[in-house]
């Protein structure tokens, strides 16, 4: 891929996005998020990339979040009302809640304002010891919109949340996985050689179950328990999981003692 503000390496069936502007601890602006959005549709769409992982250039930030310096035509046909940002909001991610396929947050150093709620808007999120996490914005005259109010209320809870939110602090990579947002903290050296077990350990599951399971989360978040339950079966990524190749080679592997050989996901369908 062809990107000037973000890194793009594919390693098998991974993809690795590393945002790429250390000098401005790796704060975006409009120009970075539409790139982003763009790499981040390529990824849904393309079904050799099962997982990806997220992270920020350098050793002090994943991303201090909006780049508040380098202006923005509110008129740029690309704008969302008037923001910098696709639809798929902050990072290309954080309003992109139809995404079928796992993200993994690598956080190293900063993740404050949108950097943070990028990485709320994964599906997993690891740390190095150095990171720091936190919704600053009311220090500034602004506020988290781009999903890390919701977001962190669904996470931890009123209480909780409104502790953090309510005082714009920062919390260390400690108190943020004591807390349940993040899976695990490792030394900053050892950060992506982390995320990519944790892809590993992803990509050795069914693509077409792990979609399922993505799509059924999503209908739990929408609609609640009961209909979420009720109505799963109904899902388009259910029912290509079910009546798929990999829920035939998962037995026969399981039966024949060796690892599955999984099959790359359908497209989206349009």
């Amino acid at each position: 891929m062809d990107t000037r503000f973000c890194q793009v390496a594919v390693d098998g069936h991974v993809m690795t996005v590393t945002i790429d502007r250390p000098e401005l601890r790796n704060a975006l602006h409009g120009d970075a998020h539409f790139e982003l959005g763009d790499v981040f549709d390529r990824f849904e769409a393309d079904p050799s990339l099962w997982v990806a992982i997220l992270t920020g250039a350098g050793d002090k930030a994943f991303s201090a979040g909006a780049d508040l310096r380098t202006p923005f035509d509110k008129d740029d046909p690309r704008a969302h009302r008037g923001m910098p940002v696709p639809s798929t909001g902050f990072a290309g991610l954080t309003w992109r809640f139809a995404r079928r396929k796992p993200v993994i947050a690598a956080v190293n150093g900063l993740a404050l304002g949108g950097g943070f709620e990028a990485a709320l808007a994964c599906d997993v999120i690891v740390a190095a010891d150095s990171a720091s996490f936190g919704l600053t914005e009311p220090k500034v005259g602004l506020a988290a919109l781009g999903g890390g109010i919701q977001r962190l209320v669904q996470e931890l809870g009123p209480k909780r949340a409104h502790a953090l939110l309510l005082t714009a602090r920062r919390i260390t990579a400690a108190e943020a996985q004591a807390c349940g947002l993040v899976a695990e903290v490792v030394p900053d050296a050892d950060l992506l050689a982390c995320a990519r077990r944790w892809a590993d350990a992803i990509t050795a599951c069914s693509p077409a179950s792990i979609i399922a399971t993505k799509a059924i989360m999503q209908s739990y978040y929408d609609r609640g328990m009961e209909a979420s339950n009720r109505e799963m079966f109904d899902l388009p990524e259910v029912r290509a999981m079910l009546t798929g190749a990999d829920a035939r080679e998962g037995g026969k592997a399981l039966f024949e003692k060796r690892a599955p050989v999984w099959a790359d996901p359908p497209r989206k369908a349009d």
